[in-house]
């Protein structure tokens, strides 16, 4: 473990309460537990929204996930594939789907063909059918030598890559989950950079929440993280007692009552 952070989380300030209107929100064992919604986490996403707060999933999953989250629960925008798409409902009330400028899709889409030609073989997540523009390899599916391996090749072929805690997600652009909310909630979601630096909080579980759990002044991680505090470089400033799912619970429990 590399700086601080990372402390039991035991609740909220009445002023911390008041103060924090934007929830952003890892998916994949953060909200989820072990690939599945939970009743009592979707009804405290219900609760959260019925607040009055905002709702923003930011999430290595892929587009077509996004695009169910959106249309199904309780959120307001979805940012998928490490930053690639925000999916949100227009004035129209359709659902948009904004790709992010930094993305040359001619480029992107011939890099993409020759990694997965040169990785054939390694095991593709479940959902790769449902992605645009990243490959997402199963983590489950392969040992640490190849995991190692399929980390080098990433390099090797200019590619930014990031680990979940299922998933190794390869994309081409400069971007990742903190320069791409960063991007989406000053231009497309019009919220100023002090305003949600300082009304915002995020929730993650693994190692690919790092850039958020540093960029966003108050995060809260799940209770995996304290089981893998030594491999973190950037803690979240909390932990919560409960793992995927149940500390989301906890959080919101926290902030409502």
């Amino acid at each position: 473990m590399r700086g601080n952070g990372g402390f039991p989380f035991v609740g909220f300030t009445e002023e911390d309460k008041e103060r924090i209107q934007i929830i952003i929100s890892d998916v994949d064992d953060t909200i989820t537990k072990n690939g599945k919604l939970y009743p009592d986490v979707l009804e405290a996403m219900w609760r959260v929204k019925a607040s009055g707060r905002t709702i923003i999933l930011v999430t290595g999953g892929s587009v077509g996930w996004a695009d169910a989250y959106l249309r199904q629960w309780p959120v307001d925008a979805v940012i998928a594939e490490s930053g690639a798409v925000m999916i949100c409902h227009s004035k129209e009330e359709d659902v948009a789907h904004i790709v992010n400028p930094v993305i040359d899709k001619e480029e992107v889409f011939s890099k993409r063909r020759l990694l997965l030609e040169k990785t054939e073989g390694l095991p593709l997540s479940s959902d790769q059918c449902a992605r645009v523009f990243d490959i997402a390899y199963d983590k489950k599916k392969m040992n640490e030598f190849e995991i190692k391996a399929l980390k080098s090749t990433l390099t090797l072929y200019g590619a930014s890559w990031a680990e979940s805690s299922i998933h190794i997600n390869a994309w081409f652009g400069d971007y990742d989950k903190q320069k791409s909310l960063e991007f989406f909630f000053q231009g497309p979601l019009d919220i100023k950079k002090e305003e949600y630096m300082e009304h915002s909080l995020y929730l993650g579980d693994s190692f690919n929440d790092q850039p958020l759990f540093k960029y966003i002044p108050t995060s809260i991680g799940m209770h995996t993280v304290a089981e893998r505090r030594d491999e973190f470089e950037t803690l979240p400033t909390y932990v919560t007692e409960g793992g995927p799912g149940d500390g989301w619970c906890q959080m919101a429990k926290a902030l409502l009552d």
